[in-house]
């Protein structure tokens, strides 16, 4: 999901750049792209779709509602697909070269695979029972969740169900057809998830269970949401050996008689639990990675020195300093933020260097170090388009060299000082050199789509460059290439060693060239490979247990190898020992196709082959995103308006690409005790781009039903927004402003004050806000601990022909606590009226925590500001411990600290379909002083909490309930104090 959002705001930002979106359609497909450059990829895609659609129709018998929507991007330097199907199917696809770290993801052609693997997600939430399309007759479509309507979650369910599961569910069948239908190379027959269950057998680690792995199972450790993957496949994988192929697929068809709930599906198709089935397939696991261990035991097994005895989580690759003795790695393990350290080789002593801004989650940075000039260079902005920094050990400095050269894999030329790297961009791979002073490139050879090269590494003398080379096949080969006649003009290779149906990882250099250390899975375990770079004869060098990785040369005769770790990477030490005998282990996904051996008949022949498009059917021209906009859902609503309920209707339209939506809604207050023109209630909502229009006619609200919070008002209010994104490719600097221009009629409350009487029925208002964050999160938060906020507003209301001008602002920063994932905020606000005349038009109030009992999860018009989402008291209007609107002033300074303390993840607490997920408590103490440069000066001090669960409904629907108290003190007065308690909606 957090894909789907990332590319979303890119894909506002950056379409606006382009001044055409070109559609392409086929049969089921509407394929859309913007950029000239990514043409060339247009038939290929539309090609992989109609193989992978054709297959999925057949496996499920699966007939489209509606055509699926593909937006080709190139966002991220990074391969990547998410998927969404309400209220439409649709399908980002990243066209980048993936990622290899450690063989997560296969090498293989990745767009096939991306669609193989993208429409099973299709598939298992669209294909629908009779039941789920009489909901969908019934509400105009498929639902989406919406926070101002809450009754919308019900209605999303009952159209698409099966989108409510856990996300091991969704991603252990993607992953399993993936595997299957890529003929065998995917993460079912991976060897790193191999890995990943044996290292929890020989560190004793806790399996986590079905409820366990959605609350603690997916943040407390360094894999984070990885995991989910994880499980899943193994689960799905494990069924398919136990139960047969047939029965997992009885299992995820939506069918006439099928059950909603993926649990209950569970049930009737395995008779058994889905939890005790899981309790089985862990008892099994352990089984089957005790039996690997024993057979990885038949031969010595390697020994190793530890040079730390705590894991790094995640690395990048290390670099040796000679002259000090120090490793120069980048890590990022749970509970501090990601940064780059030295490592004493000697005694394992740590000290920091520079810190990571933008960290990925399985190499932490790409990394290069200068001995020389005790340099360091690094990639910047890693989510995103990558750029070049560099930071001096010496002088502690660190400097920006090339803001975008979307490269990575860095490695130094000692002979000239030179940087090479890999660069992606228009989903081909390219060899770029970057010389001193490092601040341009040059592009030396441009591969063919399809292939891939990786790892690269400079022998010593600078005379030559080894790699990575994947095939479109996903064969895989250690090459080298001569320098000099690379940067002439020749690509010329020459293949080392080919590794059959396996990963090569991280070959470099020995110091004298003669030799290239990496690893690969060759016998199953990850495991250090010698290669002889003259002759290309490979010498294995260890036997592991779990796996190995990343191995450096240490001197002529030792290696640092990383040791992989439930809970990371540990660094330790090794001789460089020819090794005659490794037994190879077994594979789940083995056994698998030795109990299914249909599932090689799953296997997709090459899209060339397989699909001739029809070039009549095709078609291909600009899209209109104003002629697009069809109609999304329509439901019933439920509102309040005042003391008394609303109930209405409200229809969304939209895009395919989510450029325009529209929202119209009308509800009636059938009670006499309301005069007659109150009764009707309207509004209308409509975005595009960065344009927000919205009016109301006596507008209502649901949470208004449930507690003192009241943004229901009588009249009429007409607005027109402008909200600018300022950075685009920075994360986690942001930066933003916004211009609201405002009309209300038959004023009886000042519009953002509900207990503030308007002295004038009509308002006319100006806003102007600037904002700036930069936050950052260590893994397994939940929330930004680290950085600051700004917020600089300028507001004027215009009443009775008088200006009341205001000016306020923000500022907030932060950082960690020595406790994991917890912070520690100075949050201060300060506020002038520049008129004083006495009208509440132009004063500030203040009061209360803002919640109501049953409420929104985000407060309106907080865009941007999402650690707002859950403890209101951090809002400028906040003050706990008064009531709302009690205090005012014409001008104002408002501080507090506050303290947020480690979460509390609970591994079992509820039920499949109902659970908590973590507990967190935060406390708080400030004051605020109002008119301070009057005598009739006031000083109002408060101090309080909040705890806050985390409860999760049907695996999607995240709520949290909050429980508050706050005391507040004033000279001469008695203490005030609030009780709060909320529970807050998606």
């Amino acid at each position: 999901m957090k894909k789907i959002i990332f590319t979303v705001i890119f894909i506002i930002t950056t379409i606006q750049l382009h001044s055409q979106v070109m559609e392409y359609s086929y049969e089921d497909l509407d394929l859309f792209y913007f950029d000239p450059r990514h043409s060339y990829l247009i038939p290929h895609a539309a090609g992989t779709f109609v193989n992978a659609m054709e297959f999925h129709k057949k496996f499920w018998d699966y007939t489209p509602s509606e055509d699926v929507q593909i937006l080709l991007n190139d966002f991220s330097d990074d391969g990547n697909g998410g998927t969404i199907v309400i209220p439409w199917n649709f399908i980002s696809l990243g066209i980048a070269p993936f990622e290899y770290t450690f063989d997560v993801i296969p090498s293989n052609e990745r767009m096939q695979w991306l669609m193989n693997h993208e429409l099973v997600h299709v598939v298992m939430c669209d294909k629908a029972s009779p039941g789920d399309n009489f909901w969908r007759s019934i509400f105009l479509g498929k639902v989406g969740q919406d926070p101002n309507d809450p009754l919308s979650m019900v209605y999303s369910y009952l159209t698409t169900p099966r989108w409510y599961s856990p996300r091991w569910y969704h991603e252990g069948i993607a992953v399993f057809m993936e595997t299957w239908m890529s003929g065998g190379l995917g993460r079912t027959l991976g060897g790193y998830d191999e890995m990943v269950f044996r290292s929890m057998y020989l560190d004793s680690a806790y399996f986590y269970r079905v409820v366990g792995l959605e609350t603690e199972g997916t943040t407390i450790d360094f894999q984070v949401g990885v995991n989910a993957y994880l499980y899943g496949t193994r689960f799905i994988a494990w069924l398919a050996k136990t139960y047969g192929v047939e029965k997992v697929r009885a299992f995820y068809s939506r069918t006439d008689d099928s059950d909603k709930f993926y649990a209950s599906q569970f049930e009737k198709v395995f008779n058994i639990d889905v939890e005790d089935a899981w309790e089985n397939w862990i008892a099994w696991e352990k089984e089957h990675q005790k039996s690997n261990i024993e057979k990885v035991n038949k031969y010595p097994v390697t020994d190793f020195r530890n040079i730390t005895f705590e894991p790094l989580g995640t690395v990048s690759r290390p670099f040796i300093d000679s002259e000090t003795g120090k490793i120069i790695v980048a890590v990022n393990y749970p509970g501090d933020m990601a940064h780059v350290e030295s490592i004493d080789i000697e005694t394992g002593q740590r000290e920091r260097i520079c810190e990571i801004i933008t960290p990925k989650l399985n190499y932490v940075t790409s990394l290069c170090y200068d001995e020389v000039s005790k340099t360091v260079f690094m990639a910047e902005t890693n989510n995103n388009w990558r750029g070049l920094s560099k930071y001096n050990i010496k002088t502690d400095e660190k400097e920006y060299l090339i803001e975008t050269t979307r490269a990575g894999d860095f490695a130094l030329n000692n002979k000239d000082r030179s940087l090479w790297a890999v660069q992606n961009m228009s989903g081909r791979t390219s060899l770029i050199r970057i010389p001193p002073p490092y601040n341009t490139f040059d592009i030396i050879f441009t591969i063919p789509y399809g292939k891939s090269l990786f790892d690269i590494d400079v022998s010593p003398d600078g005379e030559m460059l080894s790699a990575t080379w994947s095939e479109l096949s996903g064969r895989q080969s250690l090459v080298c290439f001569n320098i000099r006649e690379l940067i002439n003009g020749n690509s010329d290779k020459r293949t080392l060693f080919e590794f059959e149906d396996n990963s090569v990882s991280n070959f470099v250099f020995s110091p004298d060239g003669t030799k290239l250390y990496g690893t690969s899975y060759y016998t199953g375990i990850s495991n250090i490979f010698e290669i002889d770079v003259e002759t290309g004869e490979m010498q294995a060098l260890s036997n592991a247990e779990a796996g190995l990785f990343r191995p450096t040369p240490v001197g002529n005769d030792s290696l640092l190898v990383f040791k992989y770790t439930r809970n990371g990477m540990l660094p330790v030490m090794t001789g460089i020992n020819p090794i005659e005998d490794i037994e190879p282990i077994d594979y789940l996904g083995q056994m698998v196709v030795e109990k299914n051996p249909i599932v090689k008949e799953w296997a997709l022949e090459p899209a060339a082959k397989a699909v001739m498009l029809d070039t009549n059917i095709a078609s291909e021209e600009p899209f209109s995103l104003f002629t697009g906009i069809g109609l999304a859902s329509g439901y019933p609503i439920v509102e309040g308006y005042k003391k008394y309920a609303a109930f209405g209707y409200k229809i969304n339209f939209r895009d395919p690409l989510g450029m325009h939506n529209l929202q119209l809604k009308s509800s009636y207050t059938a009670n006499s005790n309301l005069p007659e023109k109150e009764r009707l209630h309207a509004g209308i909502s409509y975005n595009y781009w960065d344009w927000y229009i919205n009016a109301a006619y006596n507008p209502a609200d649901f949470y208004d039903l449930f507690g003192p919070v009241k943004l229901g008002r009588a009249g009429w209010f007409a607005s027109v927004k402008y909200h600018k994104d300022l950075i685009y490719n920075h994360k986690p600097h942001h930066s933003d402003f916004y211009l609201r221009l405002s009309a209300y009629g038959d004023l009886e409350k000042m519009p953002s004050y509900q207990n503030v009487n308007a002295s004038f029925d009509k308002l006319y208002t100006a806003t102007a806000q600037f904002h700036r964050n930069f936050f950052r999160k260590s893994l397994g938060s939940i929330e930004p601990e680290s950085g600051y906020d700004i917020k600089i507003w300028s507001h004027t209301n215009l009443a009775n022909e008088e200006f009341y001008p205001l000016l306020f602002g923000q500022f907030d920063f932060g950082g960690l606590l020595p406790m994991r994932n917890s912070s520690i905020w100075l949050r201060t606000a300060a506020g002038h009226s520049l008129k004083d005349d006495g009208s509440p038009f132009g004063n500030f109030y203040f009061g209360g925590f803002g919640n109501n009992y049953i409420d929104r999860f985000n407060p309106q018009d907080m865009k941007n500001s999402d650690y707002l989402a859950v403890k209101k008291y951090r809002m400028l209007e906040s003050f706990p411990g008064r009531d709302l609107n009690e205090l005012e002033g014409r001008n104002f300074v408002k501080s507090f600290a506050e303290v947020n303390f480690t979460p509390i993840r609970f591994r079992r607490l509820g039920f499949l379909y109902m659970y908590s997920t973590y507990a967190q408590f935060s406390c708080f103490a400030g004051g605020i002083i109002l008119n301070p440069d009057k005598d009739y000066r006031r000083q109002v001090y408060n101090i309080g909490g909040q705890l806050d669960f985390q409860v999760v409904f049907f695996s999607l629907l995240k709520t949290t309930l909050s429980f508050g108290y706050a005391r507040s003190f004033e000279n001469g007065l008695r203490p005030d104090e609030e009780f709060m308690i909320s529970l807050k909606l998606l």
